[in-house]
């Protein structure tokens, strides 16, 4: 599984070059991306992703546990983080996933 989440309002680089580009832009545009990669697997109403590849480096090789609750009739589900900090606050995120027909 892959994910990649930015927050809304993202303002792009003043550069196309992204090593050239001012250290408080580079800084803002990492503060504001979510990106991991990895197998899952699933054990009860949680989604474990072993994740091997992420934009910060100290989470490779680890897991990010994921609730899930399903839809009704196939429809998705959601995926809910634990309680993270995030700027020192703890919180619980969540993300909805339908499938389209």
């Amino acid at each position: 599984m892959s994910v990649v989440i930015t927050e809304g309002g993202r303002k792009p680089l003043s550069i196309p070059d992204r090593l050239a580009a001012p250290i408080e832009e580079r800084a803002q545009a990492f503060a504001t991306l979510v990106a991991y990669a990895g197998p899952y697997t699933f054990a009860g109403d949680k989604v474990i992703h072993h994740v091997q590849v992420d934009a910060m480096q100290n989470r490779v090789n680890g897991d990010q546990v994921r609730f899930v609750t399903f839809l009704e009739k196939d429809k998705g589900m959601i995926l809910r983080t634990p309680p993270i900090s995030r700027g020192g606050v703890q919180q619980t995120f969540e993300l909805v996933w339908q499938r389209v027909e």
